[in-house]
Order: structure tokens, then C-alpha cells, then sequence
């Protein structure tokens, strides 16, 4: 029997490209080459990867009062949250330093990606393509009920993707 398995598993890795039970998994949209993929892809979670951001402002806040609290290049941007302390988007710290900016507006008003947001338990490859649907740079990180956990940046969901790529590279060499 165990003859049997591996000069089947053979002919199939070597007539098809790869197993059986990887192509039931790229039907299921995962992007893995092989069963080794799967265990760092499903680790890397959004919580896990994420900055914990704690200088939420609130949505209401007025321009005047948003620049007093933010120093223009003290931050790229600030997470800003609704009376409730849910998430309401993100404010690019250069657009409350606009000219053409009303004082006594909300920041509220100038918040981008409203809607879009991550889960702590979305693996990368969901991560990466939300960031892909989005355009978003930085995309919060929420928990049900849309309190802010955390933020994450695109770049650094890049980076620790190609990094763990190049580790598994090296584990499949044998270059720990």
C-alpha cells in the first residue's frame, strides 16, 4: 500500500504539476505551491501582524482642534473614531493642512477608507487582497463591533510575505 501511494503521488505531482489535495486548495482561491505554504500562510493573521494604535481621535473633532493635537509630519495619518469609540476611517494628517480646509469642519469629513477594514483573523493572502480591492496604503484593523485593534500598513504586509517566502526557500534548501 504505501508502494502504491507514492508511485501514484508521483505520477500525479509529475503528470499535473502538484497534488491533489493542492489543487482542491487552489480551487478554494489559496496561491500555495505546495502543503509547507499552508501552515505560514494561515500564522500570518492580521492581529498578529498589526501596530496597536491607541491615539484615536474622534470624528466630531474640528480641524483647528485636530491640527492643535497633530503637528503636521508628526504622524502620516490618525485613526478616527465615532461617540460610540467605532471606527469611522482614517484622516491623512496632510489633508487637515490643506489650504482651501475649513477650521470648523469635522475631521470627520476628510476620513478615507470608511468601509474598508481588516479582521485580526484574516490570513495574508485575504490581507493582500483586500489591499488590492481597496487602494488603501493603511487599513485598520477591527474586531465585531468595530472598535479599532490595531492598523496595518500594505508595505509591511509586503515584506513580512516576502520574508517568510525566503525563509521557507531556505527551510526547502536546507539553509536554516
Amino acid at each position: 500500500m504505501l508502494a502504491a501511494g507514492l508511485v501514484s503521488s508521483t505520477i500525479v505531482r509529475e503528470t499535473f504539476g502538484y497534488s491533489f489535495s493542492t489543487w482542491r486548495l487552489h480551487l478554494r482561491g489559496e496561491t500555495i505551491k505546495s502543503a509547507r505554504d499552508v501552515g505560514w500562510v494561515k500564522a500570518l493573521t492580521a492581529g498578529r501582524m498589526m501596530r496597536r494604535e491607541a491615539n484615536a481621535i474622534p470624528a466630531g473633532t474640528t480641524i483647528a482642534e485636530f491640527r492643535c493635537h497633530i503637528a503636521l509630519g508628526a504622524t502620516s495619518r490618525t485613526v478616527l473614531v465615532d461617540a460610540q469609540n467605532r471606527y469611522a476611517g482614517i484622516v491623512q494628517t496632510p489633508a487637515a493642512y490643506g489650504e482651501n480646509v475649513d477650521f470648523n469642519a469635522a475631521v470627520g469629513t476628510l476620513a478615507v477608507n470608511v468601509d474598508a477594514a481588516l479582521a485580526p483573523t484574516m490570513d495574508i493572502a485575504e490581507v493582500m487582497r483586500r489591499f488590492d480591492a481597496s487602494g488603501a496604503d493603511e487599513l485598520a484593523v477591527l474586531n465585531e463591533d468595530r472598535t479599532v485593534l490595531g492598523i496595518l500598513s500594505e508595505a509591511f504586509v509586503h515584506r513580512r510575505y516576502a520574508e517568510e517566502l525566503e525563509k521557507a526557500q531556505r527551510e526547502l534548501f536546507g539553509e536554516k
